[in-house]
């Protein structure tokens, strides 16, 4: 029992010690070049095929959609 009670501080000021070793992160930047992945357009995508007014019609309905007044019934 004295060997676990002198091992668990020790393990402890280990896991500490160890959480110190963080090392510099360097990002290396070109001026003018972007390095991220190339966006495509919404309505390029395999469900519209480049048909934006199409694209443009389902974002007019999903936008009417989330109006709850007009979802409401009319009495």
């Amino acid at each position: 029992m004295k060997i676990v009670s002198m091992m668990i501080p020790l393990l402890a000021a280990a896991a500490l010690v160890a959480g110190c070793g963080e090392k510099p992160q360097v990002l290396t930047h070109e001026p003018g070049k972007y390095h991220g992945k190339a966006d495509t357009r919404p309505w390029e995508s395999a469900a519209y095929g480049g048909d934006k007014a199409r694209w443009e019609s389902d974002m007019r309905a999903r936008i009417g959609n989330q109006n709850e007044l007009r979802r409401m019934p009319a009495d």
